[in-house]
């Protein structure tokens, strides 16, 4: 039986992709997908790049201030039921992110289930605050406090694209020389100022000529390019704000400098890439630092917290690395081994949703 299925999501990429590859499984597996989101301008971007034949709703901004919280709430719930109602939605995943709260709370209203996909290793407050009301917690990584009867480890949803794009095709494709190591730079669909401004000076310093891709978020790539401008012209550089192909920009790499967001820390796995974790800091729990601590604990990963992070210390450790080949090769290894089956057909099966179709997930 075709079932509609609604996926929240809101804030950011990390939140947003894996909505958008499960909407995509969901119709290869005979299914009817529809996304509500913030309407923030980088969900727009990543949907109408993705998956744009999917239909989009937004809930109005919720604003700044904290006392209007509770009457946005009131306003997208009653929003979200009429939604829910008017489209004959059977039920509802969560991938996080405000949007995701007004929804499943109105799902539960309607007595329709309510999913959740954690994909960090420490719960985000979205889900922690729905966590009493899921059917079922689906979590990317191994998480503390998970629930022995409602939570299960399926990995996070990511396009099939990912791990299977060897790397010299890859470079070919986005125009890189074959022999040439290749760094590439990502902080996320935000960006990370940190990195904007740490890493491009660094890089440069770097002896070899280098080859860098770098992600610099929505309205901050001219003032990478300007940082990037001030080399010598020794490494070739190519910056963008954000990307819809970053299986081939992962598979060109020989080293991921980066974030450590769930979905990133999932992407590692996957295409087997050594990195450099920059977590990000003003999380109360740490959670990409606790994302980030899985890749190091297996080898896969360094991390360099952001009090420490500075042009000498990036350059040196970049440098290091760089130069041996080897040690590269080892640490994409471990971060492959981390990676486990497709989280597309675990949470389809777990929810009873595949059909006779193939489940391909890509967006």
């Amino acid at each position: 039986m075709v079932k509609r299925v609604c996926l929240v999501s809101g804030g950011t990429g990390g939140h947003l992709m894996p909505a958008l590859v499960l909407a995509r499984a969901l119709r290869d597996s005979g299914h009817e997908a529809l996304l509500v989101t913030e309407g923030r301008d980088i969900e727009r971007e990543l949907h109408r790049a993705a998956l744009p034949d999917v239909p989009g709703v937004e809930l109005p901004p919720a604003g700044k201030s904290r006392l209007a919280l509770p009457f946005w709430l009131l306003r997208a719930m009653a929003k979200a039921r009429r939604l829910l109602r008017e489209q004959q939605v059977d039920c509802v995943i969560s991938t996080g992110g405000r949007p995701s709260v007004p929804v499943a709370l109105a799902a539960k209203s309607l007595g329709k289930p309510v999913y959740l996909l954690e994909q960090n290793a420490v719960m985000g407050r979205a889900n922690r605050l729905l966590q009493p009301v899921a059917t079922r917690v689906y979590h990317g990584l191994p998480a503390d406090g998970m629930s022995a009867t409602r939570g299960l480890v399926t990995g996070t949803p990511l396009r099939p694209e990912l791990g299977g794009i060897d790397r010299g095709e890859a470079r070919r494709r986005l125009g890189l020389a074959a022999d040439r190591p290749v760094v590439l730079v990502t902080g996320g669909s935000q960006g990370a100022r940190s990195l904007n401004e740490v890493v491009p000076p660094a890089l440069l310093r770097q002896g070899a000529r280098l080859q860098v891709l770098h992600l610099a978020g929505l309205g901050r790539d001219e003032e990478v390019r300007r940082r990037y401008a001030a080399g010598d012209g020794t490494i070739d550089v190519q910056v963008r704000p954000v990307t819809a192909d970053m299986d081939r920009m992962l598979g060109a790499a020989d080293l991921v400098i980066c974030r450590g967001g769930g979905a990133t820390v999932a992407e590692l796995m996957a295409v087997g890439r050594a990195a450099i974790v920059v977590p990000y800091p003003h999380h109360r729990d740490r959670q990409q630092l606790r994302n980030a601590e899985v890749l190091a604990r297996a080898g896969a990963a360094l991390i360099v917290e952001e009090a420490a992070l500075s042009v000498d210390a990036m350059a040196e450790l970049v440098q290091c690395l760089l130069a041996d080949p080897e040690r590269l090769r080892a640490m994409g290894a471990a971060a492959k081994r981390l990676c486990g089956g497709d989280a597309c057909v675990a949470i389809l099966r777990d929810m009873g949703l595949l059909g006779a179709g193939p489940v391909g997930g890509g967006a």
